[in-house]
């Protein structure tokens, strides 16, 4: 795709992110569990396709449409697992997987890069990106582990994608999957084309067809090999529940699936307001990923720490203000700021009852701006608001409550 229209498709589509919040996608986890203690384990990679645009429930979504495809050519469970978002394209997958636990997974599935056909990724960005995941997460499954990349398919089969730039992309998305299909071979993976979808008798093509039709594709791909891994599957351990580092985040996280505590909801109106900026998150630090408590509906349920605004207030423990993304050196080539076109930032850090800094109330924009231009002791006055909230969720609070302080006047 030709250099002058990427900056014009990255801004697009970074105002398509924002957008996307009015369109219909499901409200629970986009993993199924079976039950079966002899299940497959398949750990799926991706964003655009397996996030279930158009349908209220991941069981009528990919996740679930695998899970069955699976079951029925292996006559045993599949438990699956998505891990991505919208906003992770090729260069960010690798810090989506983080440190992971592979060693049980039978089978990764790599169906990623509708946004990067839509963005007009570059070629070479797209391989080296690919490969670098590759050679990154190859070595830590099971020796026997399938591995499948799919193709991208065509972006204007998703409602929530279609359009104008969805067709002219048409023909970088030939380019990124041929690229791709060389990849799968150097490194010895399968790859799956997906060049169309079938329509039904009328021509039409509804998203439930569409998640049908690829769940079906990548099973009948994957499903042989699964077998021939596990002849005669052996029941295993149930699968490991998250380790939760501060008591609350579970709850709070959980919350943020159904719109959030209303007390940070409030608080983030108010400071997007205030602050004239496009949001305002709180910010919760678990492991190797920074969930968001609130605005999920626009930012994704949990990001890499390590290409994070939020890492450095975390870190220092101190408010933290950054004007302008784009010339600060700790955020060249950072795949996330530049698929958010976030590019200002202001943070100040939470605590939980013990002192811990577990998180962040921030504010995030698009467009740079002085520093001056944010009141400390106004960002100071949210944060310990919403600080007094996030310690309600504590299991066994220890110290005295959190002050709340004065109400701040802006």
């Amino acid at each position: 795709m030709s250099t002058p229209l990427r900056p014009v498709l990255r801004a697009w589509y970074a105002l398509r992110l924002l957008e996307l919040r009015k369109h219909r996608r499901p409200s629970d986890s986009a993993v199924t569990r079976t039950g079966d203690p002899r299940a497959d384990r398949i750990l799926v990679l991706g964003n655009g396709f397996t996030h279930g645009w158009g349908v209220d429930s991941h069981r009528v979504a990919l996740t679930g449409r695998l899970a069955e495809a699976l079951a029925d050519r292996t006559g045993r469970g599949s438990d699956v697992d998505v891990v991505g978002a919208e906003a992770m394209n090729v260069g960010s997958a690798r810090s989506w997987l983080g440190d992971r636990d592979l060693d049980l997974v039978d089978a990764f599935v790599v169906a990623l890069g509708l946004n990067d056909a839509l963005r007009g990724t570059p070629v070479a960005d797209w391989e080296r990106g690919l490969r670098d995941l590759l050679e990154s997460v190859v070595p830590r499954l099971g020796a026997d582990a399938v591995v499948l990349l799919v193709g991208i398919p065509p972006t204007h089969a998703l409602p929530a994608f279609d359009g104008v730039v969805a067709r002219l992309a048409a023909r970088h998305r030939d380019r990124l999957n041929a690229a791709t299909a060389r990849l799968a071979e150097r490194y010895g993976v399968g790859y799956l084309d997906i060049p169309e979808f079938t329509a039904d008798r009328r021509g039409r093509l509804s998203a439930l067809a569409v998640y049908a039709q690829l769940g079906t594709r990548i099973a009948t791909e994957v499903a042989p090999g699964l077998v021939s891994r596990r002849p005669t599957p052996e029941p295993r351990a149930p699968h490991a529940d998250p380790i939760w580092e501060w008591s609350g985040t579970e709850e709070i996280v959980a919350l943020a699936e159904t719109g959030g505590s209303p007390v940070l909801r409030r608080l983030a109106e108010t400071a997007q307001k205030a602050f004239k900026v496009e949001l305002a998150v709180v910010s919760l630090v678990n492991g190797d990923r920074l969930y968001y408590g609130n605005n999920t509906d626009v930012m994704p349920a949990s990001v890499p720490l390590d290409l994070s605004f939020c890492q450095y207030t975390v870190a220092s423990g101190e408010p933290v203000i950054i004007p302008d993304a784009r010339a600060d050196e700790r955020f060249t080539g950072n795949p996330l700021i530049d698929l958010s076109y976030i590019n200002f930032y202001a943070g100040y850090p939470l605590t939980a009852s013990d002192g811990r800094v577990i998180g962040s109330f921030c504010l995030q924009g698009s467009r740079a701006r002085r520093g001056e231009s944010v009141s400390i002791e106004a960002l100071r006055g949210m944060a310990l608001q919403a600080e007094a909230e996030l310690r309600r969720f504590e299991k066994a609070p220890i110290g005295p409550p959190a002050p709340t302080g004065p109400a701040v006047e802006l």
